[in-house]
């Protein structure tokens, strides 16, 4: 066996998931292995040699020699090479954990190539290609004591430069206070996500309010029967979008964010998001769907500042391609104030238990792969199934919207928590499967055990057989339902092993803190500004984003002087008033309804 096998099979007890990454990674072509004078080997990356071509264990042990971290303080790498000064640390404080940033892949690579990686182990954390968002959300950076090995920071400055920029952000953030309006979706799945977002970012100390276009769902679905003339319809679902933009826009305007997060089917055209523009603050788009099905994000993708999904590869490539450039993975997760662990009575132990249950909308695959389950205790939990069917028998709640609460419960009740990826057109597990849904988070945070169909990216969130359960066909998921029904103590051990994962790194607190520090990494002045400028007059501001000569603006101007002023100067106005309502003062009464609604 070679020393990079070697290497990757020693990895793989301790990062496992980095040996994954590392393993699917080529040798790059820019990246030579070379001996210095004395016989060590040394990299090359674009013929630059990161280490003395003479002695680089003397030139390591001169570099570490006046470095010490104080108690508390944790010692923090900024480059690997081939790892001569990490070792001369680790001999100065061999009880101290070390924590090495590489940001290339290929020369970690390289590195297991060439370099004996058991001197290293434990003491030595491997943090490599990481966005400096999520590696400060997972590894916070307020004790740092930076080493820096500088031929790695100099032939990857724009990453550490970055680092740094990212660190001070999430240092402001953490002290500040940001105001975040989120958008929700007038219906669908992403509406959870929505208002858990607004949960958690208030969690973390910024005040987020949300715009609840949910509250006009239903008239917005009621359009479909007004006419089956086609044109007419695209047009009264074009004035629905109109106005729900404009209700954004005045929300906004009152509200003054430092920033705008709208989720999957926000209602927001691209007219609208150019319009929000106006506030001068990030308008952000967290799309929390698969882009394969849901297709309209090609319209609206490139309008927004900051595009987030949970899914990338291929989809970057079409993101791309559409000119939606600044695009970031950001993967799904779970609230833990909502999904823990429930201690159940007797009458909702005996609803909700079972062998196996499923909770979840009647998609192809699944009405094609259940059937195979229905000679075990199978209980089914969702919408959209044919109740007269062998499945639909299953089905205990016919066919009723699920609450959240509930839901937990559920997951809390079960043995095993089935867990398959929704598609319109496989017959079982789709072997291209990506992105990992939001279920798979929240069982686990329940600390209920769940079998999960194989998706490409899961493996770098939980780790396969250890922290969850996987499945790659209905074959495999049979065998293995029977096995964890026989083995309980071994499901329990793994389902307490991934709840205690996903606490650690898959919240939502967590996701919406990369996303900020993200967000703002380069926009610190801009920030600072308006979190100092938060004093300033609302009518005054809400004037200058309408624009002082627009129909709104000139409204407004009519309520300078008044002291107070707010939503409801406006509302009291309009009902003390005489005669036909303008299109303002609608848009003004609806916008109170809404606010009211969230309240």
């Amino acid at each position: 066996m070679d020393l990079f096998k070697k290497n990757l099979e020693l990895l793989r007890t301790s990062h496992p998931a980095l040996a994954r990454r590392v393993e699917c990674e080529s040798f790059s072509d820019l990246i030579q292995i070379t001996a210095s004078k004395d016989g060590c080997p040394i990299p090359l990356v674009n013929s630059i040699s990161l280490h003395s071509n003479y002695h680089p264990r003397q030139e390591a042990v001169r570099a570490v020699a006046d470095f010490s971290a104080g108690d508390g303080e944790r010692t923090v790498v900024y480059g690997l090479a081939f790892g001569y000064h990490v070792l001369e640390l680790i001999a100065k404080n061999p009880e101290k954990e070390i924590v090495v940033i590489e940001p290339r892949m290929s020369l970690f690579r390289a590195f297991l190539t060439a370099m004996d990686l058991r001197p290293f182990l434990p003491q030595t954390r491997f943090v490599v290609g990481e966005p400096p968002p999520k590696l400060l959300v997972n590894l916070r950076s307020e004790t740092w004591k930076v080493f820096e090995h500088l031929p790695s920071v100099r032939i990857s400055d724009v990453y550490f430069e970055r680092l740094q920029k990212a660190r001070r952000i999430s240092g402001y953030i953490e002290s500040n206070s940001l105001k975040v309006l989120v958008v929700n979706p007038c219906y669908g799945g992403s509406l959870p996500t929505a208002r858990y977002c607004v949960r958690a970012l208030n969690d973390l100390g910024h005040r987020a309010e949300a715009v609840e276009c949910e509250v006009f769902a239903d008239g917005f679905l009621s359009l479909n029967g007004v006419t089956r003339v086609k044109e007419n319809a695209e047009a009264l679902s074009r004035q629905f979008m109109n106005f729900m933009g404009q209700l954004v826009a005045a929300k906004a305007a009152e509200f003054q964010p430092d920033l705008i997060l709208a989720l999957a089917q926000a209602p927001l055209t691209p007219d609208a998001i150019q319009n929000l523009k106006k506030l001068n603050v990030p308008i952000v788009f967290w799309f929390v769907e698969d882009f394969r099905m849901l297709t309209y994000w090609k319209e609206v993708a490139p309008h927004y500042d900051y595009f987030f999904s949970i899914q990338r590869g291929p989809f970057f490539d079409e993101l791309d391609s559409v000119g939606a450039k600044n695009h970031y993975y950001l993967p799904q997760a779970c609230l833990p104030a909502a999904q823990q662990k429930r201690v159940l009575n007797p009458e909702e132990r005996e609803k909700y238990s079972a062998d196996v249950s499923f909770m979840g909308a009647a998609y192809f695959n699944r009405l094609q792969s259940f059937p195979r389950l229905l000679d075990r205790d199978f209980k089914i939990w969702g919408t959209g199934w044919n109740l007269e069917s062998m499945i639909g028998a299953r089905v205990q709640n016919a066919n009723q919207r699920i609450e959240s609460e509930e839901t937990v419960k559920i997951y809390n009740a079960a043995k095993i928590n089935l867990n398959l990826h929704s598609s319109t057109y496989h017959s079982g597990v789709n072997p291209d499967g990506d992105f990992v849904n939001p279920r798979t988070f929240e069982i686990a945070a329940c600390g209920g055990f769940q079998l999960v169909d194989e998706r490409s990216e899961l493996a770098e969130l939980l780790e396969p057989g250890e922290e969850v359960a996987t499945f790659s066909s209905i074959d495999e998921l049979t065998r293995k339902i029977d096995h964890y029904l026989e083995h309980e103590e071994e499901a329990r051990a793994i389902a307490g092993r991934g709840r205690k994962r996903v606490l650690k790194e898959h919240t939502l607190q967590q996701r919406m803190r990369e996303l900020l520090i993200h967000v703002f990494t380069d926009r610190m002045d801009d920030l600072r500004a308006r979190v100092e400028k938060d004093e300033r007059d609302p009518l005054a501001y809400c004037i200058e984003q309408a624009g002082a000569e627009t129909e709104l603006g000139r409204y407004l101007g009519q309520f300078k002087g008044m002291p107070d002023f707010s939503l409801k100067t406006i509302t009291d106005h309009i009902e003390n008033g005489k005669g036909a309502l303008n299109e303002t003062e609608l848009l003004m009464l609806m916008l109170n309804q809404l606010v009211k609604a969230e309240t």
